[in-house]
């Protein structure tokens, strides 16, 4: 089946058929077969399409289980979620799809984010590259397609000192909307081309492109094996460096077979869903024990491990964490500076107290390019937790430059952003992070704390409608919905409750989060807070209380402009002492921002403060007074 010329609308999504379903621009996870059935049913412009017919369609000359059709149709309800009522279910016959169509010609190309950074002048190039063509009639070579262009923007970004733009965005422009790739993108240098298959034979071809003279630097053909794939990425690249006068490392990734390699490109996808992280670690075990000597299957199992511990149960950890160092350590042995793999380690560390082995992994030599968008913002988050706003800030803002269209990189930024004190800039892009990426619900928290530090309740209560919360849970951050309505109506009795509630919690277990002190001391009950604070160890205590998610026990929160309650109160450096932080800033210098912020001389009493014992991240620790 050729692919279709017309797109369509699906309530909020856009549906370019057998291609992609996005939602305001971005690629939402669905599989070959779920895409096939929504695209036939889309082609038939709201007419019924009977059960035989879709079997023959999506699962030629294929026997499958009687209630396949019923399993996609239900998956794809969840992913349309407010347009679930347009895919309407004709009792024992079939399915009819209401969706309307839109010329592809039509489609405007996706828009620059509001990030309020000025784009840089580059001196060095700067390469976008875009999604290669699917010129063969096999729907299923769509996958394969990207992964060629994927696996050359990575070999370009991390094998050279070239700059590149991130695949999120760049992987965004297609067919006519790649005209305007240049201009959103900023980039000097665009690479191009197409794929063809006929039978195990393909043909690639690709061009690299000067965007302000619009001249071809390079062009050329390569007929191959398909099994010769991975050879001809590295020639494009190698071509590619040789034309923008770049130097191309040897590498020794080992190949796989395309059906491998199109299975990792499914399971690397990011989601944010427990149950569907575990369905890709699956894959990914299936992925390393085809293809052992395939070092990105062993870096990207260990990462999406490593998301899936951060919201088990701490008891449970252990053993995810035995298994991610055996992860790690294959692909160690392959690849040690692959990006996944260091972020994993640097998940791996316990969230305070470790902080110069953590920063030890964002100065190694084994780090890859500082160009690359996901070390850029794993450092900005680091950032963030050592106090340096600004310094993450700055550090976010490339990554947003570099991958504007990444709700990652963007959402990352507009967070560093509300943490600086620039919080026009920040909500502006909060916001515009939630309308592409309505399930970023780190974002969304960021931007409620945004909303009620400006005492803006009615975008307070947007963000908290009970039918919006329904399709979009502030999951692990559900707790500023409470923060939000005390501070709308801030009398004591309020405070006292809520104030009340984390104390209770505190004492029963003996531990907390500093992220929970700060809520706390902001409510008005500062000494208080202090008093809490000598009572309990940071950290979890084995409970059903204990705080999961990126977020949990990590330090990042002690230092938005905002929240100045804690932090102007010399008791505060204890707090920090007591997390590692102090030793941390005397040590390397790298001082906060809040260092000539607070009334009083934080360096000095950093100093007296110099090697006070730090409460250690673990289960089973006893609990001991702190001064």
């Amino acid at each position: 089946m050729e692919q279709s010329a017309v797109d369509y609308t699906i309530g909020h999504l856009v549906l370019q058929p057998h291609r992609q379903l996005l939602n305001d621009g971005l690629r939402l996870p669905l599989g070959s077969k779920a895409l096939a059935l929504i695209s036939a049913l889309a082609e038939r412009n709201g007419q019924l399409v009977t059960k035989d017919e879709l079997m023959e369609t999506v699962w030629p000359n294929v026997i499958v289980e009687e209630n396949v059709i019923q399993v996609h149709v239900a998956a794809l309800r969840k992913l349309l979620g407010g347009a679930a009522d347009k895919l309407v279910t004709v009792r024992g016959i079939g399915y009819r799809l209401d969706a309307d169509p839109a010329p592809r010609a039509a489609m405007a190309a996706p828009s620059a984010p509001l990030v309020p950074v000025a784009h840089p002048v580059f001196t060095q190039p700067i390469l976008a590259v875009l999604p290669f063509e699917n010129l063969s009639s096999d729907q299923e070579l769509g996958y394969f397609c990207d992964g060629v262009s994927e696996e050359i923007l990575g070999r370009i970004a991390r094998r050279t000192a070239l700059t590149v733009i991130g695949r999120t965005s760049s992987f965004q422009f297609r067919a006519a909307g790649k005209a305007e790739a240049a201009a959103v993108l900023n980039s000097t240098h665009i690479l191009d081309g197409s794929i063809q298959r006929a039978g195990g034979r393909i043909r690639v071809s690709a061009h690299l492109v000067d965007c302000a003279s619009h001249a071809s630097l390079w062009s050329q053909h390569f007929d191959r094996s398909i099994e010769d794939i991975f050879a001809v990425q590295d020639e494009i690249a190698e071509a590619i460096a040789e034309a923008l006068q770049s130097n191309l490392a040897a590498a020794s990734a080992s190949p796989v077979d395309p059906a491998t390699y199109d299975l990792y490109l499914r399971a690397k996808e990011r989601v944010t869903s427990q149950t569907a992280i575990a369905r890709n670690v699956d894959s990914l075990e299936h992925i390393t024990r085809a293809a052992p000597g395939f070092a990105p299957g062993w870096a990207t199992l260990a990462y999406r491990r490593a998301e899936l511990m951060m919201h088990c149960p701490y008891e449970q950890r252990a053993q995810l964490m035995g298994k991610i160092e055996s992860d790690l350590a294959a692909c160690e042995l392959l690849d040690p500076s692959h990006p996944d793999a260091l972020a994993a380690r640097w998940v791996l560390m316990p969230p305070f107290a470790s902080l110069a082995q953590q920063a030890a992994i964002f100065n190694s030599n084994a780090a890859p390019n500082l160009d690359q968008v996901d070390f850029l913002t794993a450092h900005a988050y680091f950032l963030e937790c050592v106090g340096r706003s600004t310094d993450a800030a700055e550090q976010s803002g490339r990554a947003a430059r570099l991958d504007p269209l990444n709700p990652f990189a963007v959402g990352l930024h507009s967070q560093a952003q509300w943490f600086a004190g620039h919080y026009a800039h920040a909500i502006a892009a909060m916001e515009y992070v939630r309308q592409r990426w309505p399930d970023s619900h780190h974002t969304v928290a960021v931007l409620m704390q945004a909303y009620i530090h400006q005492q803006n309740w009615s975008a307070i209560d947007r963000l908290i409608d009970p039918s919006h919360l329904a399709l979009y849970p502030l999951r692990e951050h559900v707790g500023v919905i409470a923060f939000a309505r005390v501070m709308r109506d801030p009398t004591l009795r309020n405070r006292q409750m809520m104030f009340g509630k984390i104390r209770k919690r505190a004492e029963a277990s003996g531990h907390i989060d500093a992220q929970v002190a700060v809520i706390a001391a902001e409510l008005g009950f500062v000494d208080e807070t202090f008093d809490l604070l000598k009572r309990c160890r940071f950290g979890p205590s084995g409970t059903a209380q204990d705080v999961m998610g990126t977020h949990a026990y990590r330090t990042l929160l002690l230092f938005p402009a905002a929240y100045t309650a804690l932090r102007n109160d010399p008791r505060f450096v204890t707090v920090c002492a007591r997390l590692g932080l102090v030793d941390y800033w005397l040590e390397t210098h790298n001082w906060p921002d809040c260092a000539d912020q607070v009334p009083y001389d934080f360096r000095l009493r950093c100093e007296d403060l110099r090697g006070h014992p730090h409460d250690v991240f673990a289960l089973a620790a006893p609990q001991v007074a702190h001064g």
